[in-house]
């Protein structure tokens, strides 16, 4: 697959998987990149967008600053919840590419700056914040969760008109301690059997193979545009993170919760290994119809040659 021009490309988040998709677009030098952080200064009327606290007055949020490697990337702070600024910021940089990688908490960000994008004019290709378990059909089944959130979102670009990418990788490698609560007990605890498969991908080949197709293959590539692409770079077993983690396995007893630090852990953990359980963590499940369509890293075939990280190999 053969470069093609740079492309101008702007990324919303940088931290989590955010500094690895940069870290990689950058080591391309195919790709002119900004990153965009929110403003220091957010309003409380604004609140409901970025799920914070409600005060009187403005409230200062940390100001983000990129690792060494990545300091010659142009941080612009930016009001997530203004589409002229947004737009002001994508026309001025001749935006072609927009990748979203904002937290669950800050996913109705997305609304304004798909609008900015579309009203742009430069803005051909909307990556919207997947980064996860297969979230299509999630809205159609009207499921209350981050699922159906997202699933929603890509409606409203299909609304716009703004072509889109869609990257389901499965859970991160780094994710996976955390997942069966390692961090609690230094055992594997799984719900279920711990005999269903699900899809890992390491976060630095998420961010190689993002940063590869969209600087090898045009926005409006049949291979991106409006597509899911379907990452799986392991595909492993509960079982088998205590077998590779070398950690004691222990079923958790009907109707309890995965081990964890606080209430609000436990629940997410055990949510999202009830999924697992039930094959939903495959990127190949189908969630509208509630199967495996057995296509789990089919999109890996657009790296050609890459060999892809094993959870063993990350030891």
């Amino acid at each position: 697959m053969s470069s093609i021009s740079q492309k101008n490309i702007a990324i919303v988040g940088v931290g989590g998987i955010g500094t690895y998709i940069l870290r990689a677009l950058v080591n391309t030098n195919q790709a002119n990149v900004i990153a965009l952080t929110r403003s220091t200064l957010v309003h409380p009327r604004h609140h409901h967008f970025l799920h914070l606290p409600s005060h009187e007055n403005q409230q200062p949020v940390p100001h983000k600053t990129l690792p060494p490697d990545l300091s010659s990337v142009p941080l612009i702070e930016a009001d997530y919840t203004s589409v002229p600024a947004l737009t002001a910021i994508f026309k001025k940089h001749n935006t072609e590419i927009v990748i979203s990688t904002v937290p669950t908490t800050g996913l109705h960000a997305q609304y304004t700056l798909a609008d900015a994008a579309k009203a742009s004019g430069t803005v051909q290709l909307f990556v919207p914040s997947e980064w996860g378990l297969p979230t299509a059909g999630a809205n159609h089944r009207g499921e209350d969760n981050h699922f159906g959130t997202k699933d929603a979102f890509v409606a409203h670009l299909r609304t716009l008109g703004l072509p889109y990418t869609r990257f389901f990788t499965g859970f991160f490698f780094g994710y996976l301690p955390w997942l069966v609560g390692i961090d609690t007990n230094h055992t594997v605890n799984a719900i279920g059997k711990g005999e269903t498969p699900f899809s890992v991908t390491s976060e630095e080949d998420i961010g190689g193979f993002v940063a590869h197709v969209l600087t090898t293959l045009p926005s409006s590539s049949p291979h991106l545009k409006n597509r899911c692409l379907r990452l799986q770079g392991d595909r492993i077993t509960m079982r088998d993170l205590a077998r590779i983690y070398h950690k004691p396995f222990e079923l958790v007893p009907e109707g309890d919760e995965v081990p964890a630090k606080t209430p609000e852990e436990a629940a997410v953990k055990t949510f999202m290994q009830i999924e697992a359980d039930a094959g939903m963590a495959s990127t190949g499940w189908d969630r509208l119809n509630e199967k495996e369509r057995g296509d789990a890293g089919s999109a890996n075939q657009l790296w050609e040659g890459h060999v892809w990280k094993r959870v063993e190999d990350s030891l």
